[in-house]
């Protein structure tokens, strides 16, 4: 009924690496290309050599423009992917609501265990929503399975009250609200499971993005060396910047994020809101 989260979990290698130790390593190691490509440009050079300059600026200035629009694309593509894990928390919420009113409808004691079950459900989802490290992969997994574990409680409380009315035929079960809303919870949970586990950049376009990156600080230093000068406040700024970028693409990307928060409110007050009826009832 459910996708495991084992079977499509994608971890990259930067998610092994604290955001604040990726963000100074990608720094350093740009800084040391622009020193690679001064060094290079500065060894003794003929006349014709140094006349090149202005044609290593020109294929500077295309380089590094290719990189910003690289990391333009990229991180439109990371914040469309953080939207729509934003979006399936809210209708997560949403189904899960719908489930705990619709439960309403079943008899007892099918009635209060879905209840019951629901806002232990809600509980789990609002311990998975607040862990944000990426060594904590085992809590994850435990979590996902106990929700999907709670999931298939629900559906059989479903089946079980549909039997004790004796009308547990296909057509009632799929005119039953509670069963609707159940069927909406696990499909909600497996859209998140794909959209934050599976739904990430490509290794690819990581490469591609890192090696652009990389060329272009190796042709500013190459340049900067042909010249015979260079700007320490320039060259930091620009590693900086790009680091920057990259980095907040990164965390976007993350199954986990540390800089992104998605809100729990909806489900925090969700899980208010069932407690205040459990304590009515």
């Amino acid at each position: 009924m459910n996708e495991s989260a084992a079977s499509i979990q994608v971890v990259q290698f930067p998610d092994l690496i604290p955001t604040a130790l990726l963000f100074a390593i990608t720094i350093i190691v740009m800084l040391v290309f622009i020193e690679i490509g001064f060094r290079l440009g500065s060894r003794p050079q003929d006349k014709i050599i140094k006349a090149q300059s202005t044609q290593v600026r020109a294929i500077m200035g295309v380089t590094l423009g290719l990189l910003a629009f690289m990391l333009a694309f990229t991180f439109a593509t990371a914040q469309s992917h953080f939207e729509i894990r934003v979006a399936n928390l809210a209708e997560e919420a949403r189904q899960a609501h719908n489930a705990f009113l619709h439960a309403d409808l079943l008899d007892e004691p099918h009635r209060t265990q879905a209840r019951k079950l629901l806002r232990t459900y809600i509980g789990e989802r609002i311990a998975l929503e607040r862990i944000t490290e990426t060594d904590q992969w085992g809590e994850v997994l435990t979590i996902v399975k106990n929700s999907e574990n709670l999931q298939r409680e629900l559906w059989d409380i479903g089946l079980a009250n549909e039997r004790d009315n004796r009308a547990a035929d296909q057509n009632r079960l799929q005119r039953s609200p509670f069963m609707v809303s159940v069927v909406g919870i696990i499909d909600i949970h497996n859209f998140r499971l794909q959209a934050e586990l599976a739904n990430r950049i490509s290794w690819v376009v990581w490469v591609t993005l890192n090696l652009t990156a990389l060329l272009g600080m190796l042709i500013t230093g190459y340049h900067a060396g042909l010249i015979g000068r260079r700007s320490p406040i320039a060259t930091f700024s620009l590693a900086i910047a790009f680091s920057a970028v990259m980095m907040l693409i990164t965390d976007l990307d993350r199954p986990m994020t540390s800089m992104f928060k998605i809100s729990d409110q909806s489900l925090v007050i969700l899980a208010a809101n069932m407690d205040e009826m459990l304590l009515s009832d």
